[in-house]
């Protein structure tokens, strides 16, 4: 893959999702005074000048992105990559969760210049897969849209149905998820 073309692939952050843990929208939560999205825009600005957000939330029209909402309501991650792949008209994007402000654009570097090739191919560290953070094709539609058909929702269980490589990553810190409020003041009380 050339330079430029790695610079063409589409940027889909899932900002969806009940929240029910943090209490909030994930992605419009602060850290040092910046929102969780300010946080993972200003860290792919590098790789991809195209950032769509997917989300039934208005809120996030302020960032100044496109919004798409999902066509599958309410089935979680597997309905956000849904929507993304639909709207593409690229062969392959890039998924990312709201709630990963630490992330590195070297993690997003390295998953965008993988020379092998899968469907999917996601990061993992030591500890766990972070398939939110990850690259999905266009091939895997059919067989997304019969898991949503079926209500088969699990993500992993959806990846394991899929030609898959997960790359391992030993930056643990970037893959930090902060979705509890103790997660959030652990992570701001780090920082500072």
């Amino acid at each position: 893959m050339t330079e430029s073309s790695a610079h063409n692939i589409p940027i889909y952050i899932l900002c969806g999702g009940k929240s029910s843990r943090m209490g909030r929208d994930k992605g419009l939560a602060m850290l040092q005074e910046k929102h969780f999205i300010d946080h993972i825009i200003s860290g792919i600005n590098e790789v991809s000048k195209e950032i769509v957000f997917v989300t039934q939330n208005s809120e996030y029209s302020r960032f100044g992105l496109p919004i798409i909402n999902d066509h599958y309501k309410d089935k979680g991650p597997l309905g956000g990559i849904h929507a993304a792949l639909k709207h593409t008209n690229q062969e392959r994007i890039l998924i990312l969760s709201c709630d990963i402000p630490l992330l590195d654009t070297s993690v997003l570097k390295r998953l965008i210049a993988e020379k092998k090739t899968a469907d999917i191919i996601f990061a993992e560290t030591a500890t766990n897969w972070h398939p939110l953070i990850g690259i999905y094709s266009k091939k895997i539609l059919k067989n997304l849209e019969a898991h949503l058909e079926k209500d088969q929702l699990r993500l992993f269980d959806f990846i394991k149905t899929n030609n898959y490589i997960a790359l391992n990553f030993t930056e643990e810190r970037a893959f930090t998820n902060i979705n509890t409020p103790e997660v959030l003041a652990r992570v701001e009380q780090e920082l500072n």
